[in-house]
This record gives C-alpha cells, structure tokens and sequence, in this order.
C-alpha cells in the first residue's frame, strides 16, 4: 500500500473521530504508509504511526475528568483557549508519554501542515529532528487563531494548517498517492459558509499579516471546492471517505468527556463496518 495514503481533517476535538477510526485500523491490521495530518489529525494520527492504540482517550479525554484543560478559565489565565503547553509537553512527554522512537522508526510516511503567517501558505513537514521539533510542530499545527497563540517554527509565526489547506487533496496526489483515505469529521451534508464577522476581527487582530487574512477570505470557497474534488475522486475509484453520521455532531471544542467518548467510538464503529469495503478499496 506504498501509493495509498490517508488524509485526515482536522476540527479540533472532533478529531476522536478519527482517533476512533485509526484505532480500529490498528485492531484490524490496515497499514497504510502514508499519513497526512492536518490541524487535530496530527493528535490522532501520530498515534497510529508510533502504534499506541487507545493512547488518545488516556491523554485527551481523560484528563478532562479531573482538570479542564481548555475553555474561558484556561483562556484568561493562558491566554489560549487550549493549555497548549499541557497538550504538547505536559502529556506527551510524562503523563501518557508518546513513543517518539517507535514513530521515528516506523515504515509509515507522516506528514502534518502549519501556514506561515507571513506568506499566507501552507507549509508542510515530513522530517523530525527529535521530539521537542515534533510537538512543537504539532503545536504549531494546533494553533488556530483566537483560540491559541501564534508559534513560531525557525522564527518564522505559525499557525493551524489548517487555515489554509484543510483537506489537502492536490498535495496528495503531489505526493504520489493513488489511492487516498480521507477521514473527515463533519458529516455528508456539511459546507463551510464565509463567516463576515470572523473576517472584521480577524483582519484587527491578525493586521500585522496581511497575507495570511487575505488567504483565510477564500478559505470557505477553498473547503468547498476540495469537497467538490472528493467526491469526484469518490466516484472514479480514487478516493475512500469514511466521516460520522447525519446525526452525529459535535462542537470542536466539546468538553463533555461522555460526548468526546461516544464520537470516539462512534468512529471505531464506522471504521469497522466499512472494513471489507476499505480492503477491497485499497486492494484493487
């Protein structure tokens, strides 16, 4: 499965989603070589390239049962709504330690995206100098504005790659990719609408980034045509979406830990239920 990848959406703690979908991949037995991770997905699909199954519901939804690490506490006393500093040091590295080792020597490609304020464009990293490099990256991949601070990679100001490519299709297929996985975390029927009021204060918050504002006024035409593409690719047998129910939805920043559990799962079960359908995908 060299020429097959998967893509997986970001969307903050919708991301248990694909938590849950990976985590049956890993109980089945799907290897798929190359991971594209955008914004949340990186938290998700680290764990599937350095093997550790079920780590997401110790380090993400279970600290939540005895501290909130995110919400309008943590924002006036961080200045993010995410502890940041909580999710890419204070975990990874001592409460549910994530196993850098095994992710660096693993045959899977992983691949995760910030955008360079500055510029306007994504940037993408494949390659990981050690594992302060890689959280930071993912912390940078994490950053969506208003909600978190603007990290800086090699002094350059990032944040959430998402912003700028959330479904990167054209870089897979780039990459080389025949066969492409997409996990999404929003249901069938969901199209992004261009949010007027976001833009005003993101244009008086982020002024001193021109490039980056204008990049985020075609942000919702750019979700929607990749949706567009999907589908295409959908239907001439070059693409296998799996994303939640029309009845399944959850706000990315869902605190409520039988919620975040119940998504979670509902990922697992949807993973499972398609997975002749996805072997045979992947095999022909």
């Amino acid at each position: 499965m060299e020429q097959a990848g998967i893509i997986l959406e970001g969307g903050a703690m919708r991301s248990m989603f694909s938590a849950g979908v990976l985590d049956s991949f890993m109980d089945n037995e799907i290897e798929i070589q190359n991971v594209m991770a955008v914004s949340a997905g990186a938290y998700a699909g680290m764990n599937y390239v350095s093997g550790q199954k079920g780590r997401v519901l110790d380090a993400v939804i279970k600290p939540l049962e005895t501290e909130k690490y995110l919400g309008v506490k943590t924002f006036l006393k961080k200045g993010t709504f995410f502890d940041m500093d909580f999710m890419f040091d204070e975990v990874p590295k001592r409460r549910v330690p994530f196993d850098f080792q095994s992710f660096t020597e693993s045959t899977k490609k992983f691949i995760t995206s910030t955008v360079n304020c500055l510029t306007g464009e994504a940037v993408y990293y494949d390659k990981f100098d050690n594992v302060d490099n890689f959280l930071n990256i993912c912390q940078a991949a994490n950053s969506l504005p208003f909600i978190a601070k603007i990290t800086k990679i090699n002094g350059i100001p990032m944040l959430d790659g998402g912003m700028a490519d959330a479904i990167p299709i054209a870089k897979a297929l780039e990459e080389g990719w025949k066969k492409i996985v997409v996990v999404m975390t929003r249901n069938k029927n969901y199209r992004k609408k261009q949010r007027y009021l976001y833009l005003t204060f993101l244009k008086l918050v982020y002024h001193k980034y021109p490039k980056f504002v204008h990049m985020v006024r075609g942000r919702a035409k750019k979700y929607n045509d990749s949706l567009d593409m999907l589908e295409q690719l959908e239907k001439d047998g070059k693409a296998f979406i799996l994303r939640p129910a029309e009845h399944m939805n959850l706000r990315n920043k869902e605190a409520d830990t039988e919620k975040l559990r119940e998504y979670y799962r509902h990922g697992y079960e949807v993973s499972e239920g398609r997975k002749e359908e996805l072997m045979e995908f992947l095999e022909k």
